[in-house]
């Protein structure tokens, strides 16, 4: 029984570690950059095709169809960042250009079959919050 106990122990201090080396934090505790998983995200899923400024033109853009969009955009373009509309266009909820084309990949039911609903529904906002931060103003 002791030795599981010392298993458990070390795997608890193991994961509280990780979790400290992956979100860095100032002295209160809190994320020094709120939009680093979004940014994280953002780099992975979406700027080979909307670049890493999010202007549209990532290393892919070329090859597509239809041209991805200036993400820096959204808000000018449309009067105001819509960020349910935002949500729904990346978890695939939108019919919109590219997303119902199949050319830009459904990430909602990627992020859902790869971590679950619960891990979706952050990584879907985080991204929205990113492209909020990325709007011109």
């Amino acid at each position: 029984m002791s030795r599981n106990i010392k298993i458990l122990a070390a795997m608890v201090i193991g994961f509280a570690v990780m979790l400290f080396v992956i979100t860095p934090t100032d002295t209160l505790g809190q994320a020094k950059d709120p939009n680093e998983r979004g940014r994280r995200l953002y780099a992975q899923y979406c700027a080979s095709c909307h670049g890493m400024d999010g202007k549209g033109a990532g290393p892919v853009a070329a090859s597509l169809k239809v041209a991805p969009t200036d993400l820096t955009m959204i808000a000018k373009s449309h009067g105001s960042f819509d960020r349910l509309k935002v949500e729904n266009s990346i978890n695939g909820e939108l019919n919109i250009g590219a997303h119902g084309s199949s050319e830009m990949p459904v990430w909602g039911a990627y992020f859902r079959r790869q971590r679950g609903q619960g891990v979706s529904v952050l990584n879907i906002y985080a991204l929205m919050k990113y492209l909020e931060a990325i709007q011109v103003k």
